[in-house]
């Protein structure tokens, strides 16, 4: 680092730069807004193949590519280990260094790991000694080690003892598919860790931990930021990804203790709405750590167009096509509108990232008979004019942080309509319609009223961008971000606890 400049590492989770949606996009201003910062990318994928789906700016100078699936032995994807050192790697890691040197720190791990409210600053140093551990032996060999295997099991059997009382043992298979998770998921331990001044996590996630080891091993300063509640979202997914009530237990929980040890070893947590902070001073966050930074988008780029001509009443949605977004209940809420407005139009844009709901999505069309009203766009270039040519945009989900659609759409004077959820209500505002979530029924209604008042829709329009231009600028999101980074690598504390878009303290609903 010169004197006017600074290094950050900014970890991300099935994100940035190889997967679309809302937290790369915030990855991707942050980094081209920014050119004075040195950004370093560690980046958790889900496969090790996954192309770059950003050109990166020219001030990204590395990006550390961590899968956690799609491979056996993750050495083969480590690119700081070479041939020699793999070998080197695989002769030390015989039984008796399993037994001498790993299994007393996986045994601590686990007792961690299964524990209701387990010690984050033990956590914290297990997880730098299995770092350590990694670092000269073989991951592979080690994981699937008779050794490794017999503790979990014992782990596992003995938390079972403290089962609520209406579950049932788990099996053999169960306490497999746990072990194979966490296989997976601790690959992180294994990759190398760039030296910068300071580390930015996009998520109180695995991503979280590079940087919690950064500052425990190097003293690095850690800010954290949280989109969606990574917790809150583990909740809603594993109940639909996951049949076995105690492989979910068991998830919850090590997730749990994961993002608990990053609120508890960050600098300055920076959620993107104050809404996240009631999850995060659950987990024991201090709240004098605590600094909502808003979200922002280029007024300049993000502006109305002239809409396209068309004589159909048209409906916009854009996000990936995923559980959580909520377009199954937009299609639900269209059959319903389809009764007053034969000839509507709903058009859903964005990529598929969950082939099982993109299939419901499609059924729910057919069954309903709208494969007239209902249309698959895929992906746009220009979100701008979808906002502009639509009639209302729409944002059914069921979870979200502080949305980029919601503001862009804003920003282009959009009538919007969207679940009342996350940070939605501190982005609209008083400027669009909010309904519960997962209530296709509600979404219906506010649809029809507002088909059926053009003259509501152009003044909630007008009062949205006129709101947007004010307090979700590009601008002001990275100056935020500009000053939190040499606060914190100064040690300035902030001096705002929650803020809301008008700059008071607030305290988050419940």
């Amino acid at each position: 680092m010169t004197a006017d400049s600074l290094s950050v590492l900014i970890a991300t989770e099935g994100t940035y730069p190889f997967y679309r949606g809302g937290v790369s996009t915030w990855c991707d201003r942050l980094t081209h807004g920014l050119p004075d910062i040195d950004f370093k990318i560690f980046a958790l994928t889900t496969d090790p193949f996954s192309p770059n789906r950003y050109a990166l700016a020219p001030n990204v100078s590395e990006v550390v590519r961590a899968p956690q699936w799609g491979f056996t032995q993750p050495a083969e994807y480590h690119a700081a280990l070479n041939f020699n050192s793999f070998r080197r790697h695989r002769r030390s890691t015989s039984s008796e260094a399993i037994e001498r040197s790993f299994k007393p720190i996986f045994e601590q791990f686990l007792s961690l790991a299964f524990s209701q409210h387990p010690s984050t600053a033990e956590l914290g140093e297990v997880l730098v000694m299995l770092h350590f551990y990694f670092r000269t032996h073989d991951y592979q060999v080690t994981m699937n080690s008779a050794a490794a295997w017999l503790v979990f099991v014992h782990a596992a059997r003995a938390t079972y003892e403290s089962r609520p009382a209406a579950t049932e043992r788990p099996t053999l298979g169960e306490i497999k598919q746990a072990f194979r998770l966490l296989y997976h998921l601790l690959t992180v331990l294994h990759t190398r860790i760039p030296e910068v001044d300071l580390v930015h996590s996009s998520a109180a996630a695995f991503c979280g931990i590079p940087c919690v080891l950064s500052k425990l091993i190097r003293g690095t300063p850690y800010l954290l930021t949280e989109h969606g509640v990574y917790l809150r979202e583990q909740y809603l997914n594993l109940r639909l990804q996951i049949s076995s009530f105690f492989v979910r237990w068991f998830m919850y929980r090590l997730c749990g203790a994961i993002a608990a040890l990053s609120y508890q070893m960050a600098d300055q947590i920076s959620p993107v709405c104050a809404y996240n902070t009631r999850w995060e001073r659950r987990l024991s966050a201090s709240q004098k750590r605590i600094r909502v930074i808003f979200n922002g988008v280029d007024p300049e780029k993000f502006q109305p167009c002239a809409p396209t001509p068309r004589s159909r009443p048209r409906i916009s949605t854009v996000g990936l096509i995923y559980p959580l977004k909520g377009q199954a209940d937009l299609i639900r809420a269209a059959r319903m509108v389809k009764q007053e407005t034969p000839n509507l139009e709903v058009r859903i844009y964005g990529a598929s990232t969950d082939s099982s709901y993109y299939s419901l999505c499609q059924r729910l069309v057919t069954e309903n008979e709208l494969e007239r009203n209902v249309v698959f766009a895929g992906l746009t270039k220009e979100p701008w004019r979808v906002y502009s040519d639509a009639d209302i945009v729409v944002l059914p989900s069921i979870s979200e942080g502080f949305p980029y659609v919601v503001v862009e759409a804003m920003m282009c004077g959009a009538a919007i309509i969207a679940s009342d959820v996350g940070g939605v209500r501190e982005a609209l505002g008083h400027t669009g319609l909010l309904t519960p979530s997962r209530s296709p029924a509600a979404l219906a209604k506010a649809i029809s009223f507002l088909l059926s008042h053009p003259e509501e829709r152009k003044r909630l329009g007008a009062m949205a961008m006129a709101r947007a231009r004010e307090l979700f600028t590009e601008g002001r999101f990275l100056r935020s971000y500009h000053e939190t980074y040499w606060d914190i690598f100064l040690g300035v504390r902030p001096s705002t606890l929650f803020l809301t878009p008008e700059g008071s303290s607030h305290a988050p609903r419940s």
